[in-house]
């Protein structure tokens, strides 16, 4: 019985704790992110500022929790890729961008109000060790700074923000192979010698 009631507590609250990152993210979609105050987090989500401040005892903690939010979310997207996704640039980057709108507003939020996260080296680790061995793959002969400006241009295509903002001009589909033809027409060029040949 006991096991059954904790279970029961960690469910609400996890259930919390997401109206209270929901109420954080309308609010930041709303007036900007400088603008919000605890006690209107508290107000859009309907609890106690007492309740939000066993949450999240601080306007960071909040903003990381938003950022925990996302690299749960994107850390899902991931898993349920294809497996031709993990070795395939142009696989994850048409995939990706349909997944993101399904959870818009938070993605949306995130890019506002997180500007430096720890996505980038969780979920980002990842993709920078894809775009890296796709480098390797198709252009093995570049230079070490030709390989370094080729991956900035990858990882330029190859990243959750670049995904969103695509999608936000697009439908999600369209964005994904939008995004697939770019990463595919870089690396044909990288293969066939071209790239940006800076002097």
């Amino acid at each position: 019985m006991r096991i059954r009631d904790r279970s029961l507590r960690d469910r609400q609250r996890e259930l919390t704790r997401g109206l209270i990152i929901d109420a954080l993210t309308q609010i930041i979609l709303r007036d900007g992110v400088s603008e919000f105050s605890m006690q209107s987090v508290a107000d859009e989500a309907q609890c106690s500022l007492r309740t939000l401040y066993r949450y999240f005892p601080s306007r960071e903690s909040l903003l990381e929790g938003l950022d925990e939010e996302m690299d749960a979310f994107l850390k899902s997207c991931f898993d349920r890729l294809p497996s031709a996704a993990n070795d395939d640039l142009a696989v994850l980057a048409e995939r990706m961008p349909p997944l993101l709108v399904e959870r818009r507003d938070l993605a949306r939020a995130w890019v506002a109000a997180v500007p430096h996260s720890r996505v980038r080296e969780t979920v980002g680790g990842r993709i920078r060790a894809l775009v890296a061995a796709t480098i390797d793959r198709s252009a093995p002969s570049l230079s070490e700074d030709e390989r370094a400006r080729a991956f900035v241009a990858l990882r330029l295509i190859a990243n959750s923000r670049s995904w969103l903002t695509v999608a936000e001009q697009l439908p999600a589909r369209d964005a994904g192979v939008v995004m697939a033809w770019m990463v595919r027409v870089l690396l044909a060029d990288l293969a066939n010698g071209g790239g940006p040949g800076i002097e």
